[in-house]
């Protein structure tokens, strides 16, 4: 084996380097895969905080307007007096 028993040809060589490149490329989409899923979760996540504070501030509001409204009872209750 080795050079001396040449057994290294063009053709291996060739070989070796397609097999190295299409290693390369595959590599090169993966990571673009891999990114573009990073992206959507970090959108998923994004769009899941901004539900969940939609939530919070539907809830704080019925809580401000409850309060409001019990606020309103005893001013008038006060104002009887």
């Amino acid at each position: 084996m080795g050079i001396q028993g040449g057994s290294i040809t063009s053709t291996k060589v060739e070989l070796i380097s397609s097999m190295v490149l299409t290693i390369g490329y595959s590599l090169a989409t993966l990571s673009t895969i891999l990114a573009l899923q990073e992206e959507e979760a970090n959108e998923q996540a994004r769009t899941s905080d901004a539900q969940n504070q939609s939530v919070q501030f539907r809830q704080m509001h019925k809580h401000l307007s409850h309060l409001n409204n019990r606020l309103d009872s005893i001013e008038r209750k006060l104002n009887r007096y």
